[in-house]
């Protein structure tokens, strides 16, 4: 990227520029770009600047990106996909479930199957819909996930009812979100 933006070493989407005390952050996935930064007016500059070369919308104050609302609160912000958890219970017949408080029941030991699978394509789109909400706004599950996603070739009903259990636990979470509250900088520390 030009003009003084330099690449993220973890995230070659993600740029930034710094500008005496002040950052702005250009975030790029597929045909979605993000501009974020602390001074409205540098933002501004990066959106014309983004516009003399690339056909670009500006679509205002960013509500949603990627599925994941963002919202502001007094602290900070939050990120939240209670949308995308509804619609994904109701694609799977499960968002009029009884909630349950925890995603995994500790006494059940999971095991290869090897009997005949037990509906393998429902298994694998669940679990690929759970990969996306544990990527991004629910870390909470990637521990559940990731057992439950070993088994996709070959799930057993065993699998199935570990699986289902998760979308309970999602029943009673969907309006989790992840809070980012502003902290005060301590001058000398950055």
């Amino acid at each position: 990227m030009q003009s003084g933006f330099v690449a993220n070493l973890f995230d070659s989407c993600v740029y930034s520029k710094k500008i005496g005390s002040d950052y702005v952050l250009v975030c790029l996935y597929v045909d979605n770009i993000l501009i974020l930064g602390t001074n409205l007016l540098l933002v501004n500059e990066t959106t014309k600047l983004l516009s003399l070369i690339f056909e670009m919308k500006d679509m205002g104050e960013v509500d949603v990106i990627l599925g994941i609302k963002i919202r502001k609160t007094n602290t900070g912000f939050s990120l939240c996909q209670s949308h995308y958890i509804e619609k994904m219970l109701k694609k799977f017949n499960h968002f009029d479930v009884t909630p349950i408080r925890t995603p995994y029941d500790p006494n059940i030991h999971l095991r290869k199957n090897k009997g005949p699978s037990a509906s393998q394509t429902e298994y694998a789109k669940i679990i690929g819909s759970e990969m996306f909400l544990m990527n991004f706004t629910h870390p909470n599950i990637a521990h559940v996930v990731s057992r439950l996603s070993r088994y996709t070739h070959n799930p057993s009903q065993e699998h199935w009812d570990a699986l289902l259990r998760l979308l309970q636990y999602l029943t009673g979470t969907i309006d989790w979100c992840l809070h980012f509250n502003k902290f005060p900088i301590i001058k000398g520390i950055l």
